[in-house]
């Protein structure tokens, strides 16, 4: 191949030069032979050029030419034909290409310069194949519909369920439903507005097991306009075991432990009469008092809680053994924050805070306001958020090995419960205690890295476990490749394609009992929240603004005319020749 030239048959270039070779080598042989009647020199340079000739005219040779002005539009889901006229009238010569999730698009844009995208976008998952190709979207209109959506999808029974999200451009007097999976009304938001409204769905699981609600949209006279299915896995509570300590007795300690009871936690109460002497209650557990603070005696709960005072008041021999438990058994600590807490600095109190003279906040997504001590969280310290506000985060915890130490800046929490606001008591506790409960361990932990699986589209997913024999198999009883992390060993990735609808399965093939529970949507389900994430997120990717062409080589096929006339012209020699040296 000669620099700026190639072939359309470049894969058979070997094998054709070598044919030709041969034949080439099988004339000479001939001519050899009948060398004395002359012309060998002649014949030998009319057939090379005649076999060259043949050669080229199999392999069609082609040119390299720059290309700085070829355009693509590609046409995604939902793009408009006035647009694409629109856009064809204004770039001449711009070329159509369809594009098709299920397809790779990089072979149609090998050729293109640029890119403008119209329609709904194309999926994530091909970002990468525009990576080298200046690409515009002009994005579409974001349809009516529910267009942000936050939920989840593992909840432990008896906890509130709770799904919000945005609803864009709502008909009037329509209305959303969550429904149970028999489809019971459970709660309900009417629209009274055409505007984008916020909205906010709960209700309290009474039962466990994988479920399907759904969220319907109905009309103001109960017509179903359209549903989409929200799955959740309820798990029974399993039982938490609590330890509470302090030497003198408050509102907010007293209510605690009373809400801690009647939720059905195993509690422990360890409060000090005099120097030596304890008083010991004991709530859905049996009597074990607790004198002194030894990792195995730690070792028996799960979460304790205690106030500044009483736990920076223990000695450097106990502290160390709360701190043991912590890191090599998981026990999570909470301290109740009192002024003093938000004096020690970050090496002595686990945190650091700075004052901001704030003293009541905004629950998130209500209209309940509560106290709170004059201060926030320095976020530098390597600290995780465990309940959000749009003013700050009220409660953080600290990852100290295996276990956490948390506390909050929110300040008698308890009046919540004289206000009635019972359930947002609850949540912020329950909160609080699931991010620092002693993690109990488990053979593998699976984790779906998917939001919304789709049939036959892939489904990532990661797990972790120290199972020395590893197998996944999906729904199908087929086996999942796994991808073992390079760094963390006990860490594996893995991609599956499932193929029908509903909840499907992961296993491992040595124990069916470790599984992992899934839900596939189908096709239509949620489409007005996926499309408007797509149109958000090409938007975000690609940007809205004409890009400039890039410089793309084609190579053009060049005339064999001339080679076909220089075989004609060397065949009609060859033939001719032995008769003009007869002749002689």
């Amino acid at each position: 191949m000669i620099d700026g030239f190639s072939f359309l048959q470049q894969e058979l270039m070997i094998p054709i030069f070598l044919g030709g070779l041969l034949v080439f080598v099988a004339f000479v042989f001939k001519e050899w032979k009948t060398r004395n009647k002359g012309r060998l020199v002649v014949n030998t340079i009319v057939a090379l050029v005649t076999v060259l000739a043949l050669v080229f005219i199999v392999l069609k040779p082609t040119k390299e030419v720059e290309m700085q002005n070829r355009q693509g539009l590609l046409l995604t889901e939902g793009f408009n034909e006035k647009q694409k006229d629109s856009l064809e009238a204004v770039f001449k010569g711009i070329q159509p290409v369809e594009y098709n999730s299920k397809k790779s698009v990089l072979k149609a844009l090998d050729s293109l310069t640029s890119v403008i995208i119209v329609g709904n976008g194309v999926e994530e998952y091909d970002f990468h194949a525009f990576d080298s190709i200046p690409t515009t979207y002009i994005p579409n209109e974001i349809p009516s519909g529910i267009t942000l959506l936050n939920f989840t999808n593992q909840l432990v029974l008896g906890d509130e369920y709770r799904v919000t999200g945005m609803y864009s451009k709502p008909k009037l007097s329509t209305q959303l439903v969550l429904q149970d999976s028999r489809g019971n009304g459970l709660d309900s938001i009417p629209f009274k507005e055409e505007v984008n409204h916020h909205f906010s769905l709960k209700t309290i699981p009474k039962a466990s097991g994988n479920f399907v609600y759904q969220i319907a949209e109905k009309d103001s006279v109960g017509n179903l306009l359209a549903s989409n299915p929200l799955p959740i896995t309820i798990r029974e509570k399993e039982p938490v075991s609590i330890l509470i300590i302090y030497n003198f007795p408050t509102f907010e300690t007293k209510y605690l432990k009373n809400f801690l009871a009647d939720a059905g936690y195993e509690v422990t109460v360890r409060s000090q009469l005099t120097k030596d002497k304890y008083k010991f209650e004991y709530f859905n557990t049996k009597a074990s008092p607790v004198y002194q603070f030894t990792e195995e005696s730690l070792n028996q709960f799960d979460v304790v809680i205690t106030d500044t005072e009483t736990y920076f008041n223990f000695v450097k021999s106990v502290k160390s053994h709360f701190e043991n438990s912590i890191r090599e058994n998981g026990l999570g600590l909470f301290i109740q924050p009192s002024e003093l807490l938000f004096n020690f600095d970050a090496n002595t109190s686990y945190f650091s805070f700075e004052r901001d003279g704030i003293n009541e906040i905004k629950l998130p997504n209500t209209n309940i306001t509560v106290e709170k001590n004059p201060f926030r969280f320095n976020e530098a310290f390597a600290l995780n958020s465990i309940n959000a506000d749009e003013s700050g985060n009220l409660s953080y915890y600290k990852q100290l090995g295996l276990g956490r130490v948390a506390t909050t800046t929110l300040l008698n929490s308890y009046q919540l419960l004289l206000k009635g606001e019972e359930q947002a008591y609850a949540r912020i506790w329950t909160q609080i205690l699931d991010k620092i409960v002693k993690q109990k361990a488990l053979a593998v932990e699976w984790q779906s890295q998917t939001e919304l699986p789709k049939i036959g589209a892939p489904f990532n997913f990661e797990l972790r476990t120290g199972l020395e024999e590893l197998s996944v198999k999906n729904t199908e009883g087929n086996r999942v490749p796994l991808l073992q992390n390079s760094t963390v060993l006990f860490k594996y990735s893995g991609t599956t394609y499932p193929k029908k609808r509903g909840w499907n399965r992961l296993e491992i093939e040595t124990d069916s009992t470790l599984q992992f529970s899934y839900y596939v949507y189908d096709a239509n389900d949620w489409k007005t929240l996926i499309v408007s994430k797509n149109i958000v997120s090409n938007a975000k990717q690609f940007g809205i603004d004409i890009k400039k062409n890039r410089t793309v080589v084609e190579n053009r096929p060049i005339s064999v005319l001339l080679f076909y006339i220089l075989f004609l012209i060397g065949m009609g020699w060859l033939w001719l020749s032995p008769k003009l040296s007869a002749e002689g």
